[in-house]
């Protein structure tokens, strides 16, 4: 009896192995299979213009005057300014999925996120082109930076946010400042000046520091140091490059800006020729959706 019990085992694990093995295989050949429209039409990445236009903009803690409204009105004030890459600060809420499916509403396939643990105002780029992520820098600074090529280019974007206070360690040590300046050299010294056979740079976001250009000569009441590192690395605020400056007295600016500017787009001396367009954007939906004025550039991809 134990003989034929075993025989019958035997016969039914036989035939249990042959059906899984006709299963797995069948199986593996059908998801293996190139799907036909795929073959018919290969997926090619979208040529770049032959100019760009890029926006850095201070989102006000994740667009939260739009939030009850699912964003529809950012959706739709993104659409309207049809940015190729767009650099956000403060993507308060977002991690990378959902600024995924959000980016991909005004037409973002790619996106770069900066999540730091100990920080809930993240830095973040989308882009309607491919983007060479690079660097995240997170260390030693308050809401970091992040550094990235886009694709098929030679132009490198790094899109920061310092720190907002005027302390440092403690209130009232008034070394705000002081960290400022320690943020932008980890970012310089993480880029520009890390690489600097790289010619063509933009540097963008809230910087919450003042350009001495923006004023009248022998001004005293503001501190200058923070920017002044930014251009004695190499940089120029693209706006001073195409409109002049008031320090020199050669200011044009045919734009209006509501207070003190402390969001900038720098470029390096390599990229300004190329520099077609620049200016804040302040219009209905930015003076009631943040603080903080964003800020665009075109650029000649050539």
């Amino acid at each position: 009896m134990n003989s034929m019990v075993e025989n019958r085992y035997r016969v039914i694990l036989q035939l249990t192995a042959c059906l899984l093995m006709v299963f797995f295989f069948s199986c593996s050949k059908e998801e293996s299979r190139p799907v036909e429209d795929d073959i018919e039409n290969p997926v090619e990445e979208e040529k770049l213009p032959d100019t760009l236009k890029i926006i850095s903009y201070n989102i006000l803690e994740g667009m939260k005057n739009d939030r009850a409204n699912n964003y529809n009105k950012f959706v739709e004030w993104v659409k309207s300014h049809g940015p190729d890459v767009l650099a956000l600060q403060e993507a308060n809420g977002f991690n990378q999925r959902q600024l995924e499916q959000l980016a991909s509403r005004w037409g973002h396939k790619y996106v770069i996120t900066n999540l730091k643990s100990t920080d809930n105002f993240p830095v973040a780029l989308t882009s309607k082109y491919p983007l060479e992520s690079r660097r995240r820098i997170t260390l030693y600074t308050s809401h970091g930076a992040i550094f990235a090529r886009l694709k098929n280019t030679e132009i490198n974007i790094v899109t920061t946010h310092l720190w907002p206070q005027a302390y440092w360690k403690a209130v009232g040590d008034g070394r705000g400042d002081e960290y400022r300046l320690q943020e932008v050299n980890i970012n310089l010294d993480s880029t520009i000046r890390k690489f600097p056979n790289e010619k063509y740079w933009l540097y963008m976001g809230d910087f919450n520091s003042v350009n001495r250009k923006d004023y009248e000569p022998n001004t005293t009441n503001q501190s200058f140091v923070v920017l002044d590192e930014v251009e004695n690395a190499g940089y120029t605020d693209v706006i001073h490059h195409l409109h002049g400056y008031k320090l020199n007295g050669t200011a044009n600016y045919d734009f209006r800006y509501p207070t003190r500017r402390i969001d900038f787009i720098f470029g390096s001396e390599a990229i300004l020729p190329k520099v077609v367009k620049a200016m804040p954007i302040y219009d209905e939906f930015t003076e009631v959706y943040s603080d903080h004025p964003p800020m665009m550039v075109q650029i000649l991809n050539k």
